[in-house]
């Protein structure tokens, strides 16, 4: 499946942003690049990418070494807050007014 020009732009987007917070050791670009991935409804693939910076970054320390791995943590909570915003915030069958 060929994706459309916004979703390679978001990807696009998402991927820069995430290398750019692992490589400037700038970690809140890299979470704003999962967020992004993943409130924009690319689950698998902000997962993924979450997945990689907590494997590339390793162990935590201080109050995140009980989160194994807080960045996927964050992304599978970013995606559960997309899906509930679509099912409740979001109408879907918006009334029409006169």
């Amino acid at each position: 499946m060929i994706p459309n020009a916004a979703s390679r732009w978001i990807y696009a987007t998402t991927f820069v942003l995430a290398a750019a917070g692992f490589l400037i050791p700038l970690w809140p670009v890299a979470i704003i690049g999962v967020a992004v991935a993943t409130l924009s409804g690319r689950f698998v693939f902000g997962v993924c990418l979450a997945l990689l910076l907590d494997i590339a970054w390793g162990a935590p320390t201080g109050t995140a070494a009980y989160f194994y791995f807080p960045v996927t943590i964050f992304a599978l909570v970013g995606t559960l807050a997309h899906l509930w915003g679509k099912r409740f915030v979001i109408d879907s069958n918006p009334r029409e007014t006169l």
